[in-house]
């Protein structure tokens, strides 16, 4: 672990979106928007010239002590500016090239220490930003500020452009995050029940203080969990539990879960949020960016996710079962000789990685801060997750 190197604290106030830092000097932020805004390529912050002018003017009336307004934050490392994040910030240095994790005082310090790790591992992978620096005891980490731009984006009148992104640059990614660390094999039981506890766990207790979330939606998000659940041929406990006071579902006790059918599940490395939205060109190739939830997950779960974040925003223009299904084939075929016990079973079992993804997916997105708003997001997946599963219907139909 690296030493404690941060001993104060900066004052960021948000303007336009972005939180900018008081104490740095505004004619050498406007030096870095506009002379080097195309060697740094801001853009991917989206930042536009609207936005930098005014962060600018305000920044200087700040300082000149003619304006004293706006929301901010502390936070115990520097940059230029800063943007929130899943449990904290991430703040930008443009000279030093560096980007800045902090975490909120809330987060437990294994959680920290557990997101360091994770980044660190993928720092190994040559398409990932290097980790200079770390304290999980300061709660921060520091790496590389990836420079380039967001210029993978899927041609609407395109048949199959999605396919073939994904086997010039999604593919290559996917097999080096599957062959990073060795692959761990666990029950499938096993790993479920681990899945929809934390699934209950995280719909009943996280919540920020005085946040309210209509419970329809909670109830909807369980109901699809439990079907999912009960197509992975588990024996479980009834549908709906009974309701406490106050309205909300009793946590349900999984401990009774077992398999009908023992195969085991295989557990890769995995960025949690791997989508084109998160892979920047530059000048030394693809590189993607923002690994906050990296972790161990079924070995489909990355594969899935670019396909379907896609869908969620409706750019597919061709059939999604079929390239789907090309795309797990040509992932197999290229993972044979270097992960033989992988590949070996994966046709034949992508329905149950299917819809393990789906657990894992909302998950995921649950871990996030619970709000409505994060509710929608998730019926509206859910919503991507039944219509494929009608498409496949048809289509073996």
């Amino acid at each position: 672990m690296c030493r404690a190197v941060h001993s104060r604290s900066y004052k960021y106030i948000k303007i336009d979106g972005p939180y900018y830092c008081l104490e740095q000097n505004p004619a050498l932020l406007a030096w870095f928007l506009y002379f080097r805004n195309k060697s740094l390529r801001l853009r991917s912050l989206r930042l536009s010239r609207r936005q930098g002018i005014n962060a600018v003017k305000t920044l200087v009336q700040h300082q000149l002590k003619l304006r004293n307004s706006g929301s901010g934050v502390e936070l115990p490392v520097y940059g230029n500016l800063c943007l929130p994040v899943h449990r904290g910030y991430r703040a930008f240095d443009f000279r030093r090239r560096a980007v800045i994790r902090t975490f909120s005082p809330e987060v437990d310090t294994a959680v920290v220490g557990q997101e360091i790790e994770a980044v660190r591992n993928a720092s190994r992978l040559d398409f990932a930003p290097a980790v200079r620096r770390w304290s999980a005891e300061e709660r921060w980490y520091e790496e590389d500020f990836v420079i380039g731009y967001r210029a993978r984006l899927i041609p609407e009148s395109e048949p199959g452009a999605v396919l073939r992104i994904y086997r010039q640059d999604v593919e290559p990614c996917l097999e080096r995050m599957i062959l990073l660390q060795a692959p761990l094999k666990v029950g499938r039981s096993e790993y479920v029940r681990r899945v929809l506890n934390r699934i209950m766990e995280a719909i009943e207790n996280d919540r920020s203080p005085g946040q309210e979330v209509d419970t329809r939606k909670a109830d909807t998000v369980r109901q699809f969990v439990d079907s999912v659940a009960e197509q992975l041929r588990l024996r479980k406990p009834p549908l709906s539990p009974p309701r406490e006071q106050g309205g909300t579902h009793s946590s349900i006790s999984w401990s009774v879960l077992r398999d009908v059918s023992p195969p085991g599940v295989d557990l890769v490395f995995s960025h949690g949020d791997f989508s084109l939205r998160n892979m920047l060109v530059t000048k030394e190739g693809i590189r993607v960016i923002d690994w906050e939830s990296a972790g161990r997950r079924s070995v489909l779960f990355d594969l899935y996710n670019y396909f379907f974040t896609e869908s969620y925003y409706g750019r597919i223009a061709t059939n999604l079962v079929s390239e789907i299904s090309e795309a797990i084939s040509s992932l197999q075929s290229r993972i044979r000789s270097k992960a033989p016990d992988i590949a070996e079973n994966l046709s034949s079992l992508t329905p149950m990685y299917r819809r393990l993804y789906y657990l894992e997916r909302i998950l995921v997105m649950l871990e996030r801060e619970m709000s409505d708003d994060l509710l929608d997001v998730i019926l509206r997946s859910i919503q991507v997750f039944k219509r494929y599963e009608e498409a496949l219907t048809g289509t073996c139909g």
